[in-house]
């Protein structure tokens, strides 16, 4: 029985199509060869995509202008004492906030017999008034009713008295001021003014914007009157 179904066996094995066979040693000597290189093809193409999002990213990063302002102090003697990017300036240093304040209402107030100069305060005033805020809607306004560029206007001079901020917050501020007028250069009057102002301070990175207000101090509110209290 035995010596039955190894004959049995044996004809099967002549039977056998000899292209299954041929295919079957094929697969088995290059079939993983095949699959080998089908998963590095897919790994390159992942690579190839991943390089084509870092590409893309890096060139969005490129088109973006990114410039930090610096803020320098420096001593007497003109030699630096203290270098740090002006987004780090803290609300605390009134110093910066007095300056941008008081040189605002110097130069919104002032009126020149110079035209170009005039021009030039005026647009230093709206370089620091902030762009859709009710301030700049007063200013807009106070210009109209009160243009500097009018032959029958007078030279006004105006001098800072104080620059105080009011609350905690660091963004309301009182600003006292004198105005004198001038006639042939001679002060006809003076008179005492006060303002309330509130700022934001906004980190610039426009290079343009650098320029026009290194530090992004905006007023944002703008109330001023006469003051008849002190005359």
């Amino acid at each position: 029985m035995s010596f039955g179904r190894k004959k049995k066996q044996k004809e099967q094995q002549q039977q056998e199509n000899p292209y299954l066979s041929a295919r079957r040693e094929y697969g088995d000597r290059y079939g993983a060869a095949v699959n080998e290189a089908a998963r590095w093809r897919q790994i390159c193409f992942f690579l190839l995509m991943l390089c084509v999002a870092f590409g893309a990213m890096m060139i969005w990063m490129s088109s973006q202008n990114k410039v930090t302002p610096y803020v320098v102090q420096v001593d007497k003697q003109g030699y630096s004492v203290a270098i740090k990017p002006a987004s780090d300036a803290s609300g605390a240093d009134t110093r910066v906030v007095i300056a941008a304040l008081s040189n605002f209402i110097t130069n919104f107030k002032t009126v020149m017999a110079d035209i170009y100069a005039q021009r030039r305060m005026v647009d230093e005033v709206y370089n620091y008034v902030a762009s859709g805020s009710p301030a700049e809607g007063v200013v807009t306004s106070y210009y109209r009713e009160n243009s500097p560029f009018d032959e029958n206007r007078r030279t006004t001079l105006v001098e800072i008295i104080s620059v105080l901020g009011i609350g905690s917050d660091g963004k309301s501020w009182q600003v006292l001021w004198t105005e004198k007028e001038v006639i042939n250069g001679t002060v006809t009057s003076t008179t005492e003014w006060r303002a309330i102002l509130s700022i934001a301070i906004s980190p610039v990175q426009d290079v343009a914007q650098i320029i026009k207000n290194p530090l992004g101090i905006y007023v944002t509110e703008l109330n001023m009157a006469q003051d008849i209290v002190n005359n």
